[in-house]
């Protein structure tokens, strides 16, 4: 049996790892980094007193000039790499631009390494492409790359693990609010009695009424076996679900839909529409005397679709309800199963009309580099 005060305290305790986790990105890498490139002033000076090499002036200034150009131009890389979106590469991909990020920093490490040795030391250095020193630095850039993207590697995957926990204890919690609360009574009973009445006035009307109405409670109990489904599926249990409340408002219910085949294979957590259809009912239609429309459309561009539900009535941001319960739980769902590549907004977008939208990626489960060391 499903606990909704465990599922909460499942969420809370993996939002407040990840929470931490975020607090201490900065404090992990900017600790490596000084760790890292201070490990390699030790080895220098260890290696210069081994081969009887005197640490005079200009050598320990050489020593701490690639302390400090390291820090700088590493630090510069990361950056690079961050808003490349190299971090969501794939490795066969990441090793080509790795190679050639390393033999273009070592180029220009070299560079401003021989410069500025020359100006403050007094160094008499020249630039040439068959300097040793070139495949030093670029074997100091490529340790650097491969400890940072291994760790990034593993915090991805600590992510995901963490990510999982938060979607599993949702979808039980789900599942079980919407046992209790969203497939509650008063919808079963009101479509018993639309049945009921059917019977007498149109006996094939009911029996379909019947079907649907099964269709709609199987998939209600079978909502928390997947994680995903694709939007043709849910468009079903939709069309079902509406059926029935047609039967039941009869002309006070006008429902219209406008979808691209090109988006029905998009994924989505599944009853999610069914649940924003539900709150266009329950919050709209039925509190308006001569009813309402329902318009369901979805617009699709290269990257992501955007589900548009527009129903007759007004939306109050400020009024607290199940409505705005359900409005988060939805967000939240969203934001679980594809990060900020999703979302989900609701206003008013015309006189007597709401309209809510839900942005999908068509592509599920997108890797969110964010928090990145």
């Amino acid at each position: 049996m499903l606990n909704i005060q465990s599922c909460n305290d499942e969420v809370n305790f993996a939002q407040t790892l990840i929470h931490l986790e975020g607090m201490s990105v900065s404090k992990y890498y900017y600790t490596a980094q000084l760790s890292g490139w201070s490990l390699y002033i030790l080895i220098s000076t260890v290696v210069f007193m081994l081969t009887g090499t005197k640490l005079s002036f200009d050598v320990l200034g050489g020593i701490y000039l690639v302390f400090a150009l390291g820090l700088i131009i590493s630090h510069l890389y990361r950056w690079i790499i961050i808003e490349l979106g190299w971090l969501e590469k794939d490795i066969s991909s990441l090793i080509p631009r790795v190679a050639l990020a390393c033999i273009l920093l070592a180029i220009g490490f070299h560079g401003v390494y021989i410069f500025i040795g020359n100006m403050a030391f007094g160094w008499k250095l020249a630039y040439t492409r068959s300097d040793a020193n070139l495949v030093t630095w670029g074997m100091l850039f490529f340790i650097w790359s491969l400890i940072y993207f291994t760790y990034n590697f593993f915090q991805r995957f600590r992510k995901e693990e963490i990510k999982n926990l938060q979607l599993e204890s949702a979808k039980n919690e789900y599942e079980l609010r919407r046992l209790r609360d969203q497939m509650n009574p008063h919808f079963i009973f009101n479509a018993m009695n639309t049945i009921r009445a059917l019977i007498d006035e149109d006996p094939s009307k009911a029996k379909r009424a019947v079907t649907q109405l099964s269709n709609v409670l199987r998939s209600s109990l079978q909502a928390g076996e997947s994680d995903l489904i694709p939007l043709a599926k849910e468009i079903e249990i939709v069309k079902d679900y509406l059926e029935i409340e047609k039967a039941r408002y009869e002309e006070r219910l006008y429902v219209e839909w406008q979808i691209q085949p090109t988006t029905e294979r998009v994924k989505i957590p599944p009853l999610l529409l069914q649940t924003i259809v539900e709150n266009s009912i329950k919050h709209g239609i039925a509190q308006l005397p001569d009813g309402g429309k329902i318009f369901i459309e979805s617009v699709a561009d290269e990257n992501a679709v955007d589900i548009n539900i527009f129903n007759t009535g007004a939306y109050n941001p400020e009024a607290t309800s199940d409505s705005s319960l359900g409005l988060e739980n939805t967000r939240n769902r969203l934001n679980l199963s594809f990060g900020a590549k999703a979302w989900l907004t609701i206003g008013n977008h015309a006189e007597n009309t709401v309209k809510t939208t839900i942005h999908l990626p068509f592509n599920s489960f997108q890797n969110d580099t964010s928090d990145s060391y």
